[in-house]
Order: C-alpha cells, then sequence, then structure tokens
C-alpha cells in the first residue's frame, strides 16, 4: 500500500511507529511538494496524510481510499471534491493540553498586563491587570481542548459558562460548568464573559459568526482569545472594536493570510492580517504555535492515530477519528 505523507518530517515519525504500521506499507514524500509534483504522485495513491491539500489532488488520485489531517482542524481540505468513498480522519483529542495551556496564558497575559509591561520596561506600569477570581469565561467550543481549558480556569476560581455543538445537562454537571448551551446561545455567552475563549473548529456554520453584532454584544471589559482559526471571528469588526477600545482587548494565535506554514511565503510582501492588528496595544498575537511544547511522549498520540489508521485501512477497517463530511468536523 503507498502512503503520500506530504511533509517528510511527519513521514520519519511515521515510520518510527513499526508496531502499529502494515509491513507492505510504502511511504512516499515529495521532493519538493509543488502542486504539480502532489497530482503526479496522488494517481497511484491509497492514503495522504497531509495538513491541507488541493481538490485537483483529490481529483487525480483515483485509488484513494483515506485523506488523514495531521491535526484537528480540516477546514482546508476541499470536501467538495472528496467522493463517497473516500474516508477523512484527523487527530482530534490526540494532544490536548499543550494548546489548552497556552490559551491559558493568553489569558493571563491579558489580565496581568504582561506584555504592555514589559514593553514599558524599564519605565513603570502604574496600570493594573484585572483579577480572575470571580469573573466569567466563556468557552466557545467544549471539545477535547476546551474541556482542558475549562478544568484548569476552574483552579482560578472562576465561573465557566461554555457551548457545545451538542450541549448535555449530564456534561455539565459532571464538569460543574456554571452554564453548558448549544450554538443557540452564543448571544448569552458574549453578553455575560469576562474572558471569552474561541476554540470551535472551523466549519461552513462556523465561519464568520462573531461578526459586528455579536462584538456589539461584549462588555467593554471584555477580552477574546482566538487560538482556533481566524476566519471564525470577521476580520475588519474585531479590529475596529479594538483600535477604539470597545473591548478591552484580544489576544490572537490565529490569521486571516494562512501563510504561517507556506514555504513560499515572503513576509516583506505579506501580513497576516490586512488589519495591523500587532500595533495596537491592547492586543497580543503570536504565529499560530502557542499550543507548541516540548516534543514528549504525549506529543507522539497524534503520530499513533495517524499510524493505527494506515494499518486500518490497509487490512479493511475503516479509520478512527472519522471526520463527519457533511458537517466537516
Amino acid at each position: 500500500m503507498k502512503v503520500l505523507v506530504v511533509r517528510s518530517y511527519l513521514a520519519d515519525w511515521i515510520a518510527k511507529q513499526k508496531e502499529l504500521l502494515p509491513e507492505n506499507i510504502e511511504l512516499i514524500t515529495p521532493e519538493k511538494g509543488t502542486e504539480e509534483e502532489l497530482v503526479k504522485l496522488a494517481r497511484d495513491i491509497e492514503i495522504i496524510v497531509c495538513t491541507r491539500l488541493s481538490a485537483e489532488v483529490v481529483k487525480n488520485a483515483k485509488k484513494l481510499k483515506l485523506i488523514q489531517k495531521t491535526g484537528a482542524g480540516v477546514d482546508a481540505l476541499p470536501f467538495d471534491a472528496i467522493g463517497d468513498g473516500i474516508f477523512v480522519a484527523n487527530t482530534s483529542g490526540a494532544n490536548p493540553v499543550p494548546l489548552a495551556e497556552g490559551a491559558i496564558s493568553l489569558l493571563l497575559a491579558l489580565a496581568r498586563r504582561v506584555v504592555q509591561r514589559h514593553k514599558a520596561f524599564p519605565d513603570l506600569d502604574r496600570s493594573r491587570g484585572t483579577e480572575l477570581r470571580g469573573k466569567k469565561v466563556g468557552i466557545i467550543g467544549l471539545g477535547s481542548i476546551g474541556v482542558e481549558i475549562a478544568k484548569r480556569l476552574q483552579a482560578f476560581e472562576m465561573k465557566i459558562l461554555a457551548l457545545k455543538r451538542r450541549s448535555s445537562a449530564d456534561l455539565q454537571e459532571k464538569m460543574k460548568l456554571d452554564f453548558l448551551g448549544g450554538p443557540e446561545d452564543l448571544d448569552y455567552l458574549l453578553t455575560e464573559s469576562d474572558f471569552i475563549i474561541v476554540i470551535v473548529p472551523l466549519t461552513p456554520e462556523t465561519r464568520g459568526m462573531i461578526g459586528e453584532r455579536e462584538i456589539g454584544l461584549m462588555k467593554p471589559s471584555a477580552y477574546i482569545i482566538n487560538v482556533a482559526r481566524a476566519a471564525i471571528i470577521e476580520e475588519e469588526p474585531l479590529y475596529q472594536a479594538l483600535k477604539e477600545n470597545k473591548i478591552a482587548g484580544a489576544a490572537l494565535d490565529v490569521w486571516w493570510v494562512p501563510h504561517w506554514w507556506d514555504p513560499s511565503w515572503k513576509p516583506e510582501l505579506d501580513k497576516p492580517s490586512k488589519f495591523p492588528f500587532w500595533e495596537l496595544s491592547n492586543v497580543i498575537a503570536t504565529p499560530h504555535n502557542i499550543g507548541y511544547a516540548d516534543f514528549t511522549k504525549y506529543s507522539e498520540n497524534p503520530v499513533r492515530i495517524i499510524a493505527e489508521n494506515i494499518r486500518n485501512i490497509a487490512e479493511g477497517r475503516p479509520p478512527i477519528n472519522q471526520v463527519d463530511k457533511e458537517h466537516q468536523y
């Protein structure tokens, strides 16, 4: 069985999972990774392991059985070109703690004005931070990462509000959440929260779900942290609200121009947004890597899911971590 792994370093990690891989596996990596090269390689491929993929590659992969995403988000896949006989799987839930810790680090930095104090030093920044105890944090997307965020913020004695596509009274009671609602409760969460963390996946339903009207519902003292996908929040309304101090601040680890992983990106020619968020004093900007951590045994979990799915397809079984192609989640 031939498996196209779009990144060579990932192929090396997969190859180390020998106990999970079938014996007849052939891992193929592109030399340059150009569209033309991927289209040519895909013609004889049964599994593609990738971060993103074009429709042209999928259309030319006549033997394709599985598109295996390297992470949780699948918004960069061409679902319109993926036929019924092709599985899509991701590595959701494999390693939620580092990104949960990253999101909380951004929340703490906003609340205690860490970046502003650093930039002012050695001059004295006399501004006051915000105490977390008793404050309400709204988590938009209570998946595996959202759960880890909620568990940790409860230690700060914060009140936890959350949204989940399928809410559950049992889950709310089990996690001791102050509120758990569905997508229809977004207005309530935005109105009530002092801190808002966006960790919902980007789907046709969530794209642009927070626009000018929704931002207008937020408290002037509220902060928003986005560690999911930029397009969940409309770009210009967020920038204007921050520039005009209609909300207290934001931490952004996601960007509207997806260049950070693009080897052809030229920073002098392109910016991650049409608007200079990073110039605003009430914004913390990071390059979509706040969840990166040391490579530990826990970091192997996503690679093991990929290796297990290669074996499943080779042995005629469906993959684990299947993505709902209709909802793209």
